[in-house]
């Protein structure tokens, strides 16, 4: 049947023709009295030969169909099956993307476990490091917890929405807690902490904003080797700034894309790329527009805005 649409489909002008022209005939006959039987053979043959090159045009038809070349036919077949050609590939494509999402589905859900159950042998390495006061095996249980918290705060990112918990709770409190988890990094680099907060009670999500304080104050005791680390807080204004390498001039408009760890040696080294990745998304999706300044060799200052956002007044 579909061998015949496509004869069909392919030869329509010349069935056309040829129906036309023994109507045509027909009338001849009829008026000028021709002889039947000549009449009718030279109308059946006519009919065959119209037949080859139907037959002939279907052949081609089908191996053109096979090598996905058109220039042959006209325009409306070609049109008909370049759209199955579309909807066939549109199928695939759908049905890739359904199998990759499910496929990325089950990998965020091992993920997911996975740094939740290697958080309890963390916690008890932990636990044998402070009775042991080994303070070394304390930084790294600390920068491996950060990669973890990155790793799970980078699924729930990728999700439609946060889980957003807003809150009013003090600034001050909020910066001094993170602080107090970092104070071993400040002691064994021997780098000096300058605060200078006014405190006051905000409204926003302590957990993600608290996040966003730990990625860039890591950061900063990262790439600081001696000098000082400040933060301070006024009029809703929260900078964080360091003596340390800083970073060149053509690698800001790049930081906070994922994986760009900038070109310097030190840097790449010690960067996953992910950190200010984080720190961008989470503060656009809390609607707080940042800026960071530095220079090579310099330091960098982070500068946070963190006046109600729209999503927070709604």
């Amino acid at each position: 049947m579909k061998n015949l649409k496509l004869f069909f489909s392919i030869n329509r002008a010349y069935i056309l023709s040829f129906l036309i022209f023994s109507f045509l005939s027909f009338l001849f006959y009829f008026a000028f009295s021709i002889d039947f039987r000549v009449f009718l053979y030279c109308l059946i043959i006519l009919f065959f030969i119209f037949l080859f090159i139907g037959i002939f045009r279907f052949f081609k038809a089908k191996k053109c169909f096979e090598k996905n070349s058109f220039s042959y036919f006209e325009k409306n077949l070609y049109e008909i099956h370049l759209k199955e050609i579309f909807e066939r590939k549109e199928k695939e494509i759908e049905n890739l993307r359904i199998s990759s999402k499910l496929r990325q589905n089950d990998l965020e859900n091992l993920l997911t476990i996975w740094t939740h159950q290697i958080k309890t042998p963390l916690s008890s390495i932990s636990l044998i490091s402070e009775r042991e006061e080994n303070y070394d095996i304390k930084r790294e249980l600390i920068r491996i917890d950060d990669y973890i918290a990155s790793i799970l705060s980078f699924i729930k990112l990728g999700q439609d929405s946060l889980d957003y918990s807003f809150k009013s709770f003090s600034i001050e409190k909020l910066i001094k807690d993170i602080v107090k988890r970092y104070r071993s990094f400040f002691i064994h680099k021997n780098l000096k902490l300058i605060l200078d907060i006014e405190d006051e009670n905000i409204v926003s999500d302590p957990k993600w904003l608290g996040l966003v304080l730990e990625q860039v104050l890591f950061n900063a005791i990262k790439y600081t080797d001696k000098g000082y680390i400040k933060i301070s807080y006024h009029d809703f204004i929260l900078t964080i700034e360091d003596s340390g390498i800083g970073i060149k001039k053509e690698d800001l408009k790049n930081i906070n894309k994922f994986g760009f760890s900038g070109d310097s040696d030190k840097r790449n080294a010690n960067s996953t790329g992910i950190g200010l990745f984080l720190v961008n998304d989470i503060l656009k999706k809390l609607g707080y527009a940042y800026k960071i300044e530095s220079k090579g060799k310099e330091g960098t200052i982070f500068s946070l805005n963190l006046k109600k956002s729209g999503i927070i007044e709604n």
